[in-house]
């Protein structure tokens, strides 16, 4: 009755264990893509090109690089212009190496005495490369606001 007992503290154990790795898995998931947004509002190019490896974004019907986003936002440089991204994550599952998320982006621009909002649903994939994660692929659909 001890070893049944002994086993079943150790199997439970373990599930924990296995449960907090992946909730410790899912927040750093969770804030590699929130750094990347931070970096993309501060046009750190050098941070962004850290945090992604081989990144492929789905951006208006085309399919981007990193260095395709960065020539786009290139223009940025410079201006008064001040970015705030603000992500809901709606799902982040983890598998072994890869993890993907679904979370909404809204995006708050002012600059020129003008301000703008964007939303865009989003999905990412990441793969934890030397134990961080990385941004492998991006996929943005912008949201329009429906008529009444």
């Amino acid at each position: 009755m001890k070893k049944i007992i002994f086993s079943l503290l150790l199997v439970l154990a373990f599930l924990n264990l296995n449960a907090q790795q992946k909730t410790v898995d899912q927040k750093e998931a969770q804030e590699t893509v929130i750094k990347f947004f931070d970096a993309m509002s501060a046009l750190d190019f050098d941070k962004m090109r850290f945090l992604t490896q081989n990144i492929k974004l789905v951006e208006y019907g085309e399919v981007w690089n990193i260095d395709t986003l960065i020539d786009a936002m290139k223009p940025s440089v410079g201006k008064n212009e001040k970015r705030i991204n603000t992500l809901v994550f709606l799902a982040t599952e983890i598998k072994q190496n890869t993890a993907w998320l679904i979370y909404n982006n809204t995006a708050d621009f002012e600059g020129d005495g003008k301000k703008k909002r964007f939303k865009w649903l989003e999905s990412v994939v990441l793969v934890k490369d030397e134990g961080k994660w990385k941004i492998s692929l991006l996929h943005s659909t912008l949201l329009r606001d429906k008529p009444n």
